[in-house]
């Protein structure tokens, strides 16, 4: 299976939300914006790869999530350092937000103290730097909580449960094969709108292909997923 970066329909989504906030010549960018969705929706690697595709600064989950961690990895990610003080930091990100304003993507928002979030905006209003949350449900309780921080969210966007046609177009990239659209059903209900269940679907199918050198079929993929 070729190990390959698949665009969906929640991605295409999640890709035209980064450009429009890092446009600064758009309606809503600089801002703050929320995605959204349970765990294996996909909404980690949407923001990874985005990131390896423009110059957004991805600040992936953290062990100690304090706001002064928070500050130096962001100044990290945007200057490759990691001032002890946070003043320095603030300095650092304002530095560079003056030359450039880059999108900041921070994942798992959902598991950041509300003193933490109110700092983010505080950095979005000080330097006009675009900034995306991204965390399951909870993040939404806790935007909702303060009101001048819900005030600040431009734009909101739930990561969506994964489509045949996503599932179908997947299979055909990663794997060359057509899937049956009785196939397809199986997987979304079997997957019960999330992707991993659809990648360990993936990999036991093709293994089940190459062991009975057969075509992929409903029954093929029906018998799988009964051992998967």
């Amino acid at each position: 299976m070729k190990q390959e970066f698949i665009e969906t329909a929640n991605t295409k989504k999640f890709n035209e939300l980064c450009y429009e906030l890092a446009d600064h010549s758009s309606l809503i960018g600089p801002s703050l914006a929320m995605v959204t969705g349970p765990a294996g929706r996909g909404k980690t690697e949407a923001a990874k790869h985005h990131a390896t595709q423009t110059d957004a600064v991805y600040i992936p989950p953290l062990n100690t999530r304090t706001p002064a961690m928070v500050l130096r990895e962001i100044a990290f990610e945007l200057a490759k350092v990691r001032p002890t003080r946070s003043d320095t930091c603030l300095a650092v990100i304002g530095d560079e937000m003056a030359k450039d304003r880059r999108l900041i993507i921070i994942d798992e928002a959902d598991l950041l103290a509300i003193n933490i979030l109110e700092m983010l905006r505080n950095l979005n209003e000080r330097f006009s730097c675009p900034i995306l949350l991204i965390g399951e449900d909870d993040l939404k309780g806790k935007i909702a909580s303060r009101r001048r921080l819900a005030s600040r969210i431009r734009r909101k966007m739930e990561f969506a449960p994964v489509t045949q046609q996503d599932i179908a177009f997947f299979f055909k990239q990663s794997l060359g094969v057509r899937l049956p659209q009785g196939a397809s059903i199986l997987i979304q209900q079997h997957a019960r709108g999330d992707w991993r269940p659809v990648l360990t679907a993936a990999i036991a199918i093709e293994r089940a292909m190459k062991a009975s050198d057969a075509e992929i079929t409903e029954e093929l993929v029906q018998n799988v997923l009964k051992n998967t």
